[in-house]
């Protein structure tokens, strides 16, 4: 049995599907399985690929997060400075590279005031130690529970 690709609407294929059923005598349950997937397009080359990006493209909360952040109007940016839109060709760097947002270091200060942060700090350096001498599977873990420190 050969299916007609052509045809472009739900519509038509269901219509075409009928003719195929009244000509046929009554098909197995593959041969239905797949009308089924005829008259719904899936048999069509990237047809469901193309209807999940139209319907609902794929933005993960972390990157809604990160685009929340980089979004801003002009307009609204320009009402903050002082010095209004001068100020804002101030601030703009041409940096492709720049990190959004620059993490800050830890000070001895901070080792020594904030609690449980010292005990940290030994635990990843005995793991860097570790992992100096492991093998290349072992070396992989000790610096996974260095980045879970």
């Amino acid at each position: 049995m050969e299916l007609d690709y052509s045809l472009t609407t739900p519509e038509e294929r269901v219509d075409y599907v009928k003719k195929l059923l009244a000509d046929n005598p009554p098909l197995n349950n593959s041969t239905l399985t797949i009308l089924a997937d005829y008259i719904l397009f899936i048999r069509d080359r990237n047809q469901t690929k193309k209807e999940r990006t139209e319907e609902r493209p794929i933005l993960t909360p972390n990157r809604e997060f990160t685009i929340d952040k980089r979004q801003i109007s002009y307009e609204g940016l320009v009402e903050k400075l002082e010095n209004g839109e001068d100020g804002l060709y101030n601030i703009i760097r041409q940096d492709k590279n720049q990190i959004l947002d620059p993490k800050a270091p830890i000070t001895i200060e901070d080792i020594e005031k904030i609690p449980g942060i010292k005990e940290c700090m030994d635990v990843i350096i005995s793991l860097k130690q570790q992992a100096e001498k492991a093998s290349k599977y072992r070396r992989k873990q000790l610096n996974q529970a260095i980045i879970e420190t």
